[in-house]
């Protein structure tokens, strides 16, 4: 008989392999989404003294003075870029480290709510299912700081209503807040969590759960009052983040026809999930084995807790009318949680049955998959994963332009933001239309 070390082997070389093979394109490749690009290039800055914590500085012509997010995931990645040095691969060394502790976390919730880590595989590989988490793992996403904090103020939590302590409700407060100070708002849906935690908890008062969200929501008002005495430059910097950003591009800067696009967007990541989610169910249903495993607790209850808590991570971006796929980055991990927590029954009963010639086979497949994955990611080494053209082009103007110059272009091509990201991270150059200069730049491919 295997024992579940073994029984899990399998899926864990199952995991790594794909997520290789998933981000191959653009793990060990040049170019990148241009968000990506603009916040390296700002880390970077800031790094090399170049703009500060409270004042970050893009380019001499667009954006000298950065605040269009809050700092702290630039000001985090600008420590790596002091830990390293100014290299084209700090930021995906950054992206996919942020990546790898948001892992970590859903691994360690995992282990709180099914007392079980050898299967938090299973969550881990329906969070690998959703197309925008590899994308968003190597293209250096805000969102991909700020989930690391969600996911860790979700943990602490669910350990300080299993110890019984209010400490961890006020370290989880002290979490949130940096979620807001790495991307804003959307960090903070965690709030409701307490309420679902104590409407799905049997052995709670309903009634302490929105109290328990009052006192995050007054501890984090009170860690925001003590941070602007200690800082004052906090206070004018978030005030003009949320003047520029959330008042004047949240409402008015449409990147959608419809309040309805993220919902649409969620449901395309959700896809590969649900159908696997519906399928464990339907044979756990028609299954004979074990049915009061299925009963309210322990799956349904965390399954709707993580649901709901997923579904507050994603709908209120419906009240603005900019809205982009990533935005819901840090609430997808709560979906995955969510589909475990259903499926885990089902698969445990197929896992217990399995045969030592099937077990064999699973892993040797695994490992076929895993070195796939590797082979991939070498063979791809000092190629360009997007933008390549472009790329190429401007490292050719780049030989020939001192860094700290102010290079022209034409007003129509002014808005190419691509070029102002990559003009600043490879050469520390900035683009502008307004006057003459001795340097000039056109691509028209």
């Amino acid at each position: 008989m295997h024992t579940i070390r073994s029984i899990n082997t399998p899926f864990w070389l199952l995991l790594i392999g794909l997520f290789l093979i998933l981000v191959s394109k653009s793990l060990l490749t040049e170019g990148m989404f241009v968000d990506g690009v603009t916040y390296a290039s700002v880390s970077r800055n800031m790094a090399e003294g170049q703009g500060a914590f409270w004042n970050p500085h893009y380019t001499q012509t667009l954006y000298p003075e950065f605040r269009q997010h809050p700092p702290l995931a630039l000001g985090m990645e600008a420590l790596a870029f002091m830990a390293f040095g100014d290299h084209w691969w700090v930021e995906k060394v950054y992206s996919v480290l942020m990546f790898l502790l948001s892992g970590l976390f859903i691994a360690l919730i995992w282990k709180r709510t099914t007392n079980n880590l050898r299967w938090a595989w299973l969550p881990l590989l329906l969070w690998l299912a959703m197309p925008l988490v590899t994308w968003s793992a190597t293209n250096n996403l805000l969102e991909n700081t700020m989930s690391v904090f969600v996911l860790l103020s979700v943990y602490l939590i669910i350990l300080g209503y299993q110890r019984n302590h209010k400490i961890w409700l006020f370290l989880s407060a002290v979490t949130l807040l940096l979620a807001f100070l790495s991307k804003g708002f959307t960090g903070l849906f965690p709030l409701v969590f307490p309420i679902l935690y104590c409407a799905f908890d049997q052995k709670r008062k309903w009634i302490q759960g929105p109290i328990d969200s009052l006192l995050l929501l007054v501890s984090i008002a009170v860690f925001a009052g003590i941070m602007f005495l200690v800082s004052p430059g906090s206070f004018a910097y978030l005030k003009d983040y949320i003047r520029l950003q959330v008042i004047g591009g949240g409402l008015h800067e449409a990147t959608t026809s419809s309040r309805f696009y993220i919902v649409f967007a969620l449901l395309q990541q959700l896809v590969i999930p649900c159908v696997l989610a519906l399928v464990l169910v339907i044979c756990k249903t028609k299954s004979k084995v074990n049915r009061k495993i299925f009963e309210f607790p322990p799956d349904k209850a965390w399954f709707y807790s993580f649901l709901i808590l997923g579904l507050f991570g994603v709908l209120p971006i419906m009240v603005s009318v900019k809205q982009r796929d990533f935005y819901m980055s840090a609430a997808l991990p709560f979906f995955a949680l969510a589909f475990g927590h259903i499926t885990l029954s089902m698969i445990e009963i197929l896992m217990n049955n399995e045969t030592p010639k099937l077990h064999i086979g699973m892993t040797l497949g695994a490992c076929a998959i895993l070195l796939v994955g590797i082979v991939l990611n070498v063979a791809r080494i000092g190629t360009y994963g997007r933008d390549e053209a472009l790329l190429k082009e401007i490292k050719k103007s780049l030989v020939e332009i001192p860094e700290n110059e102010v290079v022209g272009i034409s007003t129509e091509d002014f808005s190419q933001w691509s070029w102002h990201a990559y003009f600043m991270r490879y050469g520390k150059v900035s683009l502008d239309d307004k006057q003459s200069h001795g340097y000039n730049f056109s691509y028209h491919p």
